[in-house]
């Protein structure tokens, strides 16, 4: 949407961004437990009165520095005298990309920016709404008793700043980490309130000297402590035990249909469908491998649009662009270069189970197929699949991404069972330039990253495997019908 914008990539999590126009818009790659709408907007309320907070913070402290500085004593200078023409409108210009992670302000809350994701991995995700109120142009829809002139305007050029300004930024920090704490309740998952409040500041102050101090000295040492964290990148650890997967994925039994191809937009319809029938006890579990009909972009759910996709090249180039109902990143989608699959599973088969380890039991038939296609995988983080290769000292390290998970909970009603949905996009193969003219990628969401490319960071199933797209799909079949022990059908 227009206007000015902040992001911050959570270290190991998602990107969130916030955007300051007629109101405040806050968007990203994050994932939700349950239907965080209602959340997000109550986010957005919060932001927009502490970005005008931080603005008159600011003004204040130019037109305490001009007082400072000036031999009359009269105050003024140059940075007061455009906050106060502009009557206290709001500095819009975002910070430049430096690799910065959300700050914190204790020793013990530098831990809670990693940390925050595992705690919200303990969380699943409950049944989501169509998204319709994201999917209808620019969002200008959070705070439309705002006054448009709130937002937009640039200041003028910083003046001189003291260190009881940066204090008073710091002051203003904590507070508004605080105030969307109160209001977030944990509900967004690879995202957190220091990482909204810091992508606010950027939105929001700008190239401000004192704003720019504060995220420089508070920042360092976020990232000294997130460095010295990291080890060599391995897979992540098995998080449920292989008796359990195996107890599971016998009593569900789910039929498998190698589907026809279809065009993006009815496959988005498709799946809420679909899910609400198993949910209500109509269809049984199910897994549905599918195929596209057409070339498409598929957004998450909290994703600002245009800020994921060049839309003219899409159009240009005939790229459907659809939203799912899933939250994550957006993913390019060229017919014979990618295999999608979703699983419909009754709510019971992962019931006491953590989302880290919901996403392996709903993945582990998985990488038993692309095992048996010669492509060595493994979990990587929450959500993602990743290529494994040896690392030269005998152990094993993570290779490039090739696919990605979503989830999303329908509840159950009149004592059906309900329906986990949880759908997977993999790269088959992959045409780098065409993604990368058609995705944009925010060079934010690369600041914890080794890869700074995107293009680099996916490795398709064809750097491991010389087997066909069909081969791989019908090995596919096969092994989730022996997890099931059920034969597989086509639509």
């Amino acid at each position: 949407m227009t206007g000015r914008s902040g992001s911050v990539k959570v270290p190991g999590g998602k990107l969130v961004r916030v955007t300051l126009a007629a109101g405040a818009c806050l968007d990203g790659d994050f994932f939700a437990d349950g239907d965080a709408h209602g959340v997000i907007d109550a986010v957005e309320n919060v932001l927009v009165d502490a970005a005008r907070e931080l603005d008159m913070t600011l003004a204040d402290a130019a037109s305490a520095d001009g007082a400072a500085t000036r031999p009359d004593g009269q105050g003024g200078g140059p940075a007061h005298d455009a906050a106060s023409a502009d009557g206290g409108a709001m500095a819009g210009v975002a910070a430049p990309d430096d690799g910065s992670v959300p700050t914190a302000d204790t020793a013990d809350d530098v831990d809670s920016v990693d940390s925050d994701l595992r705690t919200r991995a303990d969380e699943t995700h409950a049944e989501e709404d169509d998204g319709d109120l994201r999917d209808a142009g620019p969002r200008t829809r959070a705070t439309e008793n705002a006054q448009p002139a709130a937002f937009g305007r640039p200041r003028g050029p910083a003046g001189p700043r003291t260190r009881a300004t940066e204090n008073a930024v710091e002051a203003w920090y904590r507070r508004t980490v605080r105030r969307i704490d109160d209001v977030l309740g944990g509900r967004l998952i690879g995202a957190n309130a220091d990482a909204i409040a810091l992508a606010t500041l950027r939105a929001a102050a700008g190239d401000d000297a004192a704003a720019r101090a504060f995220e420089e000295r508070h920042t360092a040492r976020v990232r000294r402590s997130w460095r010295a964290a990291q080890h060599p990148r391995t897979p992540s650890p098995i998080c449920i035990a292989a008796d359990e997967i195996r107890s599971r994925w016998a009593a569900l039994r789910p039929h498998v249909v190698v589907d026809r191809p279809r065009m993006p937009e009815e496959q988005m319809a498709l799946e809420p469908q679909w899910a609400r029938q198993v949910a209500d006890g109509e269809r049984p579990p199910t897994i549905r491998i599918w195929h596209w009909a057409a070339p498409a972009v598929v957004c998450g759910r909290y994703q600002s649009i245009e800020d994921e996709v060049d839309v003219a090249a899409a159009r240009a180039r005939g790229v459907h662009i659809v939203r799912r109902g899933t939250g994550g990143g957006a993913m390019f989608i060229e017919p014979a270069d990618t295999i999608t699959y979703s699983l419909y599973a009754p709510l019971w088969f992962a019931d006491g189970l953590d989302a880290v380890q919901a996403y392996q039991l709903c993945d582990a038939w998985l990488l038993a197929a692309l095992a048996e296609c010669g492509v060595r995988a493994c979990y990587a983080g929450l959500n993602d699949i990743a290529a494994v290769h040896d690392d030269g000292g005998g152990a094993t390290a993570v290779g490039g991404k090739i696919g990605g998970a979503a989830q999303m909970r329908v509840s159950a009603r009149d004592g059906a069972p309900g329906c986990l949905l949880h759908h997977v996009t993999l790269a088959y193969a992959i045409d780098a330039a065409a993604m990368g003219g058609i995705l944009i990628t925010d060079p934010e969401k690369m600041s914890d990253k080794a890869v700074k490319s995107a293009r680099r960071r996916v490795e398709p199933m064809t750097a491991q495997t010389t087997m066909t797209r069909e081969e791989v799909v019908a090995t596919m079949a096969q092994v989730a019908a022996a997890f099931g022990s059920q034969t597989p059908m086509r639509a």
